[in-house]
């Protein structure tokens, strides 16, 4: 249990009521804390496997180039190396990484060539990247391992390279992936009369705004374990976020049945995106069917950084026109996002920048060149597309709200979206918004900030407030996003509840278990979740799109529900009661009238089991299929101190107002919350991954890539607002993504409070500030 106080909730009265909750709604202790504080918590990089060999990655030291021969008899003569892979002995199965079926990939980006996005194999003859694998050494230990690299004979043939976005939309940038005739996937996506919106608009605004790479910098780095068994049964262990699509693409590339694979995703030392793409599992596995050894591939802090996948750099371009009220007549946006070598995620993160918008607009188009360049993939990374859009849309919300005499916060209250309104995520379709406690979040937090007050000048220090709002989704807002769920009620009254969705260190485990608790009328320690193994867990899509509370939740609710009136059932033959008149309440049958106990939860569990007329072990599942996407809503609001001489910005408070519907676990809520603000700040101050001239990572460790510390933080005030969804369990919506999209702009629009700076692009270096500052400066004395 924390030992700080529990978070502001403001509570928007909901149009259902449940009976009292006993579980739900409370900040009980996560379900896994105990092995987590005292180190007893498993890891991938904790697993050893005896007979294991170690899987050695050797990478390109070319940005762009074919392999014409690898060389590797010298290098097998090494003592201790057993195998060495190229690109010439793996299958030539092409896959992507994103990790979803081809069905759901042409579902969501129905007119884009399947060859822009199927476009990996476990590696490739042609590299598209410096640090691109194009050998697996598999020896008894790394020593040996390295020295066989330094005797692999490589033969290249160097090819032109592509190392920004703007080169590779030239006409004459060399082609990434031969055969597709350009190296960008353009997508477009609108409603209404633009054309007619912009006449009508009395004021038109217009903002170019770029932001960089960020780095997900998980505390445990990727890690594979692959074991085969004499039957050929493949068990894997994996820092992923996906085990059931891991399987999938184990059985897509390889040719192994899934009832041969079992994937286990033990604890998880982060994910945030990264373990949503394919790691290097399906190459593990090739690994140890090929030398009917285990084989473990982890990789280092400096791999990590340098070759696994990041947040999309974008350039972005938006035009607004408005009338003199402020209200959006006419909302126009141009995105220019980085892929990277491989399509991966970025089709979906790009396309996923235009939706998340809290506001209504008269008429929106969107334009989006995804584009190919000769370096490491981007990603799925927290909030997925969203702050990026974010970032840019509220600095140029901001500005318009500022130039017009406007309060930012009425300024984005005026315009904000409305219950019984079609859900903006939907773009055309019927959702209609059930929940939004938007507005509430910007009052509680612009009262928390004490926006009206403002500190005075002290020599070189200027002070600054503002403000950003934002909305996300709570899954993934296309069919198909099921989760199932499985409950066994053992013969002691305990529960087992058996769920696909892996716990990232978010908690899900947590909730989940709250939400069967509550629904079956039990105590959460009588509760014990098995998550995430694809041989005993029900199938579920991932942890990913802030979808677990919501999707699973909702499969959870079912499950018990059937378990439930299988307990009532028995209960009444047991006691002699009419069904009707029962119910579960802190692992008790009670009666629904007066609430007094009939018999424990325990005493009928083994009564159904042993005693009953047709004996049964109650074991119910189910699945939800989500056909709803409710938002959830933030405000951000940001105090800065700005030093004019030197540039420094430092936070000095944060206010973090979020509409979560129902808080399943406050406590839980609240850290993710606190947790996401860290990472924003970061992509807000200093985070930046920096390429030279040929594509390459110079600050590929944490001497060079600063991520925050302690020190850089700073009080963060979060308050819950519970704006109750119907479609969500228990009224519950998402939180784990949201947090991290407002936190770059409210710091940008406090700048500029501060220090009447605009700085167009991330992150907000003491040397970006300075100069913009100088600049400003000149301008002054000219005029």
């Amino acid at each position: 249990m924390s030992t700080k106080p529990e978070a502001k909730r403001i509570e928007i009265p909901a149009r259902v009521t449940w009976r009292k909750l006993n579980v739900v709604g409370k900040s009980l202790p996560k379900v896994d804390v105990v092995n987590k504080v005292t180190g007893a918590a498993v890891y991938t990089s904790d697993i050893y496997l005896s007979n294991m060999l170690t899987g050695h990655l050797v990478r390109s030291q070319h940005t762009r180039a074919r392999i014409i021969s690898i060389d590797k008899e010298a290098a097998m003569r090494i003592p201790d190396v057993v195998d060495i892979i190229t690109c010439f002995d793996v299958p030539d199965v092409h896959f992507s990484t994103a990790g979803y079926p081809r069905e759901t990939i042409l579902g969501v980006c129905p007119n884009v060539d399947p060859r822009y996005m199927e476009d990996r194999t476990l590696m490739e003859r042609e590299i598209r990247y410096e640090g691109e694998i194009v050998a697996l050494i598999l020896a008894e230990n790394v020593q040996a391992a390295r020295e066989a690299e330094s005797l692999l004979k490589i033969e290249y043939e160097v090819l032109p390279h592509v190392a920004d976005t703007g080169y590779a939309l030239s006409e004459e940038a060399p082609l990434i992936h031969g055969g597709t005739g350009k190296n960008v996937i353009e997508t477009e996506m609108s409603y209404g009369d633009l054309e007619e919106g912009f006449k009508k608009s009395t004021h038109i605004f217009e903002d170019s705004i770029s932001v960089q790479g960020q780095q997900h910098t998980c505390m445990e780095t990727s890690c594979s374990i692959a074991q085969i068994e004499p039957s050929g049964k493949v068990t894997l262990w994996s820092t992923t976020q996906v085990p059931f699509h891991i399987r999938r693409n184990i059985h897509e590339v390889l040719g192994i049945p899934m009832n041969k694979i079992r994937v286990i995703k033990p604890a998880i030392g982060g994910g945030f995106g990264e373990r949503q793409m394919v790691q290097n599992e399906i190459l593990c596995v090739y690994a140890a069917m090929r030398t009917k050894r285990s084989v473990r591939i982890e990789l280092t802090r400096e791999e990590n950084i340098a070759y696994t996948s990041l947040r999309h750099p974008a350039d972005i371009t938006l035009k607004t026109g408005v009338d003199d009220n402020g209200k959006i007549l006419a909302y126009q946006m141009y995105v220019r996002s980085c892929a990277g070598a491989y399509s991966g995620h970025s089709n979906y993160v790009t396309k996923a920048m235009c939706t998340k918008n809290p506001y209504k607009v008269g008429a929106m188009f969107f334009h989006a060149d995804i584009t190919f360049t000769n370096r490491p993939d981007s990603g799925a990374y927290r909030g997925y597309g969203n702050p990026q859009m974010c970032f840019a849309r509220e600095y140029h919300f901001d500005r318009i709200a500022k130039e017009l005499g406007i309060d930012p916060t009425d300024f984005r209250k005026q315009n904000l979206v409305q219950v019984g309104e079609q859900n903006p995520i939907a773009l055309k379709s019927d959702w209609v918004l059930q929940s939004n406690g938007l507005q509430a979040c910007i009052d509680a937090g612009k009262e928390a900030i004490k926006w009206d007050e403002r500190r005075k000048p002290q020599g070189s220090k200027r002070y600054g407030k503002g403000m950003s709002a934002a909305m996300h989704v709570t899954g993934i807002s296309a069919e198909p996003d099921f989760s199932s769920a499985t409950i066994k009620l053992n013969e002691d009254g305990t529960v087992s509840l058996l769920i696909g969705s892996p716990d990232l260190g978010q908690g899900c485990d947590t909730t989940h278990a709250q939400i069967c608790a509550e629904t079956l009328g039990i105590n959460i320690k009588d509760v014990n979740v098995i998550s995430a193994d694809t041989d005993v867990t029900s199938f579920d899509g991932g942890s990913y799109s802030s979808r677990q509370t919501f999707v699973a939740g909702n499969a959870i609710i079912l499950a018990a529900q059937k378990v439930k009136e299988q307990v009532i059932k028995y209960a009444a033959e047991m006691t002699g009661q009419q069904r009707g008149n029962l119910d579960t309440y802190d692992g008790w049958i009670v009666r629904k009238e007066n609430g007094r106990r009939v018999t424990s939860m325990a005493d009928l569990a083994y009564f159904a089991a042993y005693k009953a007329t047709e004996p049964i072990h109650i074991c119910e599942s189910a699945s939800y299929n989500a056909l709803n996407c409710p938002p959830a809503f933030a405000a951000h609001f940001a105090d800065v101190e700005v030093d004019v001489e030197t540039g420094a910005v430092k936070i000095l408070n944060f206010v973090a107002a979020h509409d979560v519907g129902k808080a399943i676990n406050p406590d839980l809520v609240t850290a993710q919350v606190e947790g996401a603000a860290a990472q924003g700040i970061g992509y807000a101050l200093m985070e930046e991954m920096i390429y030279d001239g040929n594509a390459k990572l110079l600050n590929n460790s944490f001497t060079d890539y600063k991520v925050p510390r302690s020190t850089d933080m700073c009080p963060i005030e979060v308050i819950v607002v519970e704006a109750y969804e119907p479609s969500g369990p228990y009224g519950a919506k998402s939180v784990g993504e949201m947090a991290v999209a407002p936190v770059a702009p409210a710091i940008a629009n406090a700048i500029y409070d501060a220090a009447g700076i605009r700085i167009p692009s991330l992150p907000f270096t003491k040397e970006k500030v300075r100069a913009a500052i100088k600049e400003k400066m000149a301008k002054e004395k000219k005029s």
